[in-house]
């Protein structure tokens, strides 16, 4: 079964494995990314990541900034209007900043890793749920949320993104407890420490120059890549109601082995 499949922050590491996976086995997606913007807070996806994912057929992409509630709504319709539907999305949007402790945070860091690790999923599952709950149950139209080790737990100098990620693991499951009854399902995948900007902007703020120092308690002690986790978001996807409201740790291990 082909399945339309919104991406919405993917534009590289997770979120464009994500969408070269997908396309293999055949389903269509779009991805939502602000390919067009530069923010001094955090490196975004740029042109060239856009080029790279233009290029493989199947896939799509659309420059929206997820921050924006309103410029997510359009583009979501924008994508509705132009492929008739839209049976899955995914929010794989997010920002990591730190090395302070969060007595030294100040408000406006706090702030704007909000607006990049929980309010674009917000956005996203405000546009396209309601679209969502006209989808057959055969099309198993499901929302799933990338959240994180963070969303479990505290990390040493990480406050923000650790009440960041506390955040979104709640709008899964505030958005689950809502859908009871339909035939939605929403889930998220936590990730642990994976080879991605994230992770070395992690490794900067700690002020490490590799990223190996931060995966000493996963299995293998390496980060793991991309392409591994893109396997359990496609698994997430098509895995219907059995996920519902669950968080899948999706981190070899991290903080507990």
């Amino acid at each position: 079964m082909t399945r339309m499949v919104l991406l919405g922050g993917g534009g590289r590491g997770m979120g464009a494995a994500t969408a070269r996976l997908l396309a293999e086995r055949g389903d269509r997606v779009v991805v939502l990314d602000a390919f067009d913007t530069v923010d001094d807070f955090y490196p975004l996806a740029d042109e060239a990541d856009r080029v790279a994912l233009q290029s493989i057929s199947g896939i799509e992409t659309m420059s929206v900034d997820l921050r924006d509630g309103a410029a997510t709504i359009a583009a979501v319709r924008s994508v509705i209007q132009r492929h008739g539907h839209v049976d899955a999305a995914v929010a794989f949007a997010g920002a990591v900043t730190g090395g302070q402790p969060l007595w030294e945070t100040d408000e406006e860091t706090l702030e704007k890793s909000i607006a990049f690790n929980t309010l674009t999923t917000w956005h996203l599952a405000r546009a396209v749920v309601p679209h969502l709950l006209s989808r057959p149950a055969e099309a198993l139209p499901t929302f799933v949320a990338l959240t994180s080790v963070a969303g479990e737990k505290g990390l040493y100098g990480l406050a923000p993104y650790v009440v960041a990620k506390h955040a979104t693991a709640g709008i899964v499951r505030a958005l689950a407890a809502d859908l009871v009854g339909t035939s939605v399902t929403a889930c998220g995948v936590a990730p642990g420490s994976t080879d991605t900007t994230m992770l070395r902007q992690t490794a900067a703020a700690y002020g490490l120059t590799d990223v190996h120092d931060l995966v000493q308690h996963q299995h293998g002690k390496r980060p793991l890549r991309p392409e591994e986790l893109a396997h359990v978001v496609v698994f997430a996807l098509g895995a219907g109601p059995v996920l519902h409201g669950a968080i899948l740790p999706a981190d070899a291990g991290f903080g507990r082995v």
